[in-house]
């Protein structure tokens, strides 16, 4: 295993590790590709939290080196932005529970991420997410929702007032119509 090999980081936060051995520091955006040499990945899991961020966090794309790396995995591990959309619209309830099960915790953070912003309707599924995860998919969309209604409100302009007479204010409102500032016309 020579070649380096493409990892993505598939959860909601970045993903940053160092391997002192190789003087190495990696800083993963969400769904960020990057094509790191395998020896890197090795020097990784034996660092401390290594191997839960290479099993939980990030995906190695290439198979033949997934395995080798991570040994036997879950089906669920290979779950990527496709396979979490089929599985919150399409897929059986059963599927659903057993990728709440045995699923890394960046494909949970896509099932969270996708049962609000697709929006998940199984009302089921919903309350499996719940339960397993404590998790409300209901109240995150009624809270999506409720932002984009505040963010389409334009508010009206406000007609201020004085509250208290100023001198002369009256004669100089007559002259000019009202407006606060001179129009050219009137200079």
């Amino acid at each position: 295993m020579k070649k380096r090999i493409n990892v993505k980081n598939r959860s909601a936060g970045n993903v940053v590790y160092t391997v002192p051995d190789l003087k190495v520091r990696r800083d993963f955006m969400p769904g960020e590709i990057k094509s790191i040499d395998p020896e890197e990945l090795t020097q990784l899991s034996y660092t401390q939290g290594g191997r839960l961020l290479i099993t939980q966090y990030l995906q190695i794309l290439d198979v033949p080196a997934r395995e080798e790396i991570n040994g036997p995995i879950e089906p669920e591990y290979n779950y990527g932005d496709e396979e979490v959309k089929d599985l919150i619209l399409n897929k059986s309830l059963d599927s659903f529970l057993d990728a709440l099960d045995f699923a890394p915790i960046g494909v949970i953070d896509l099932m969270k991420k996708y049962a609000v912003s697709l929006p998940m309707v199984d009302m089921n599924k919903m309350a499996a997410m719940k339960e397993k995860l404590g998790f409300d998919v209901r109240a995150a969309i009624d809270a999506v929702n409720a932002e984009k209604k505040e963010e389409d409100v334009v508010p009206a302009p406000k007609q201020t007032r004085r509250r208290v007479p100023v001198e002369g204010a009256e004669e100089k409102s007559k002259k000019s119509g009202g407006r606060r500032t001179k129009v050219a016309s009137e200079e």
